[in-house]
């Protein structure tokens, strides 16, 4: 009897089912998709958002134009505070978020006015597994290695952008961890100009991707005039980079590498895409495939490695699980962490 009872409702439900599987098909049928980026035209999100742009759309079905806004503010926080407060909820407004705004949530900045587990998030482009973030210096300041910025004396100038993030945050990680002797040189507008500060002899180091050392200052690097000190974003010793050590390993407790874990967490979601909260569940699950589809579309993947940038994507789902786990970090991990970024 219950069995019959089954069949017999999939039979009643079958038109209506079909229906709304017909009508999420034709929902994007004529329309264009706005992507916001937190970040200036030009910049390393800005490439990965137009990228994605330019292929994304062939993949919903309806083939809808993907337009891209920057929306600048705060390091990207405004972007997000109106991707959760005031965008579209209809799956017609997308955003690529700045990597260090989930930390910013996490440790309570009060410009934050989102809950990082309430998005729908669709994945993102990158994990670094074809990069790596370093400490990096000027071989002729003398200090080539950790060791050597632990030592007293007159301290290392690294430089970093007024509105901080991940470049600024793994800095002050790295000396409340290794204790180094350094002091950090804030207010260039772009990393562009921290580069050109090194050049000049202004400052001796920053924290920067190996792929921006190689884009922008490969020759220096081959000239064996950088030096990378130490690697972040991979538990063991990325290929690109087997003479750096990473963080982790240099660490001596386990205090202190729940630390630099916890610094870690914006690598892993380098480069992510996310909808406001709440969208229709068809559209969510259209986005969701696309925005996965799109990272094995050949065109995408050939214009991606002529722009030299890093494609490890992963899903909505496993970002969404990362959002959970950082929920669940120890409010002492935090309050260290918080403490780390206020010093001077």
């Amino acid at each position: 009897m219950t069995r019959r009872f089954v069949i017999l409702l999939k039979l009643l439900l079958a038109p209506f089912l079909s229906a709304a599987g017909a009508a999420a098909d034709d929902f994007y049928q004529g329309k264009t998709i706005t992507l916001l980026v937190g970040n200036a035209a030009g910049g390393g999100y800005d490439q990965y958002a137009r990228l994605l742009a330019r292929h994304m759309g062939k993949h919903i079905p309806g083939e809808p134009a993907i337009v891209v806004k920057n929306q600048l503010g705060a390091g990207g926080i405004l972007m997000a505070n109106a991707l959760y407060a005031t965008a579209p909820r209809d799956g017609t407004t997308i955003g690529m978020m700045i990597r260090d705004n989930p930390m910013a949530a996490l440790i309570g900045n009060p410009a934050v006015k989102f809950r990082l587990g309430d998005f729908t998030w669709l994945g993102t482009s990158s994990r670094y597994d074809e990069d790596a973030f370093c400490l990096v210096m000027r071989s002729d300041s003398g200090k080539t290695t950790l060791a050597d910025l632990q030592k007293p004396g007159k301290p290392a100038i690294f430089g970093a952008t007024a509105e901080g993030g991940s470049e600024t945050d793994i800095v002050l990680i790295a000396r409340e961890v290794f204790h180094l002797n350094l002091q950090i040189v804030r207010g260039y507008q772009s990393s562009p100009d921290i580069l050109l500060a090194i050049q000049r002899g202004e400052v001796d180091g920053r924290a920067i991707t190996s792929s921006t050392v190689e884009k922008a200052m490969g020759a220096w690097f081959r000239d064996g005039r950088l030096r990378y000190l130490v690697q972040f974003g991979h538990a063991t010793r990325w290929k690109g980079l087997p003479q750096v050590p990473t963080a982790r390993e240099l660490a001596k407790t386990d205090d202190d590498r729940a630390l630099l874990e916890l610094a870690e967490l914006p690598f892993l979601i380098a480069r992510p895409f996310l909808a406001p909260p709440g969208i229709p569940a068809p559209q969510a699950a259209i986005l969701k495939q696309a925005f996965m589809a799109t990272h094995r579309d050949p065109d995408y993947l050939r214009e991606a490695k002529d722009m030299n940038l890093d494609i490890s994507p992963v899903s909505g789902d496993e970002i969404q699980a990362v959002m959970a786990r950082m929920a669940q970090t120890p409010p002492a991990l935090i309050e260290r962490y918080r403490a780390a970024l206020q010093s001077k």
